[in-house]
């Protein structure tokens, strides 16, 4: 994966006080610019990695959870310090972070804002289908793949300290 070349590296350029991120099947990739040079980090959490290491169960289990909540907390903490989240946007174009502002209820539209609260209770109505609670019907998807994607996001939310990231459609 690479976002050399995409909407959301032409985003970054543009935008000097921005972190783009891209969440892919392998790897998670950051570009900003820092004192006036353009910077990229790439860190090994993907959502197929995580989906295929840790959960073997739909869903996921507890015990799967902390497992790869572990491993993406270290793989972040590596990299934390390098990453900027003062006075800068947080910015993606995945689909699927779309997906989870529209389930915290974000109106749809071409650039959308999802705060860190909102996640956090999508989250936790998630964590209990893991502890037993059936799905409701707005809750179609427990897939490991879903999993993966809303603990990779919300580990990053949490360890980044960003409050809010703007999702654009480009």
């Amino acid at each position: 994966m690479t976002l050399i070349g995409t909407p959301l590296e032409n985003y970054a350029q543009q935008h000097s006080d921005s972190v783009v991120m891209s969440i892919g099947g392998d790897e998670t990739e950051f570009l900003f610019t820092a004192q006036d040079k353009a910077t990229r980090v790439v860190i090994p959490v993907g959502y197929q990695l995580v989906a295929k290491r840790f959960f073997t169960q739909e869903p996921p289990t507890a015990d799967e959870l902390e497992y790869a909540i572990n491993y993406i907390e270290d793989e972040i903490m590596k990299v934390a310090a390098n990453i900027p989240h003062l006075g800068v946007e947080w910015v993606t174009n995945l689909a699927f972070v779309r997906s989870f502002a529209m389930q915290c209820f974000v109106k749809e539209a071409e650039t959308m804002v999802l705060n860190r609260v909102d996640l956090e209770r999508l989250f936790g109505e998630y964590a209990e289908i893991i502890t037993g609670r059936p799905p409701r019907s707005y809750e179609p998807d427990i897939s490991p793949v879903f999993y993966a994607q809303l603990l990779i996001f919300r580990e990053y939310f949490h360890h980044l300290k960003f409050e809010r990231i703007t999702i654009i459609s480009k």
